[in-house]
């Protein structure tokens, strides 16, 4: 992603926080993220939008992902009899989970050297991505902790900010969190739209670069 793209998603980001969000605490959230890696940071090292940049543009897809589920998908079925939810979803909670459901990502990847077989057999340099993780709080809830610094968050944007890795963030099947992420999505819909916005984003809509 060249220098320019970046620079366009991130105020493309902005904007988006700023017209959907309108809570207490936004402003000193954007501030913090102005001085962290959050809009030159990759999404992943070896997977989707793995490179510069795409930590950010993985979250606007998300965004505009969650917000066709929901209207789409679930605001047509809230209230009939055969939805077990009744409440409409927020925008501004939508936009929340979204934009920051990964914030858990600041600062975790480093760039590094790496190595790796040319056409040839012969061994060569690139650059990539590393994890370096100071602070293993684990992933859903470390994003809860530091968007908690900044704002209020209701149960529902906890709940599924915490859970939207899914399955995927359960190692042993049969355990209590297993129980719990099934628990967590018969309390709201924003929990089950930003597990699946992001599983649409990360495997429909985003590449893995070869380095």
């Amino acid at each position: 992603m060249s220098i320019q793209e970046i620079q366009n998603n991130k105020e493309a980001y902005i904007a988006l926080c700023r017209q959907y969000i309108k809570r207490d605490g936004l402003e000193k959230l954007l501030d913090y993220l102005e001085k962290t890696d959050f809009y030159v940071a990759p999404s992943s090292t070896n997977y989707h939008l793995n490179i510069a940049g795409g930590l950010c543009q993985h979250s606007m897809n998300v965004f505009h992902t969650c917000m066709a589920i929901y209207n789409n998908c679930v605001k047509p079925h809230l209230g009939k009899p055969t939805c077990p939810f009744k409440e409409e979803v927020s925008e501004e909670s939508i936009a929340i989970v979204s934009l920051f459901h990964d914030l858990c990502k600041i600062n975790l990847y480093q760039v590094t050297e790496k190595f790796k077989k040319d056409e040839s057999g012969r061994w060569v340099t690139y650059t990539g991505y590393r994890v370096d993780d100071e602070f293993p709080f684990g992933h859903g809830e470390k994003s809860c902790l530091r968007l908690y610094h900044y704002m209020e968050l209701k149960q529902e944007e906890l709940l599924a900010i915490r859970w939207h890795m899914g399955m995927f963030d359960i190692a042993e099947q049969g355990s209590a969190q297993r129980y719990a992420f099934k628990a967590a999505l018969e309390k709201s819909p924003l929990v089950c739209m930003l597990h699946n916005a992001d599983m649409l984003a990360s495997n429909c809509m985003e590449v893995t670069t070869e380095m």
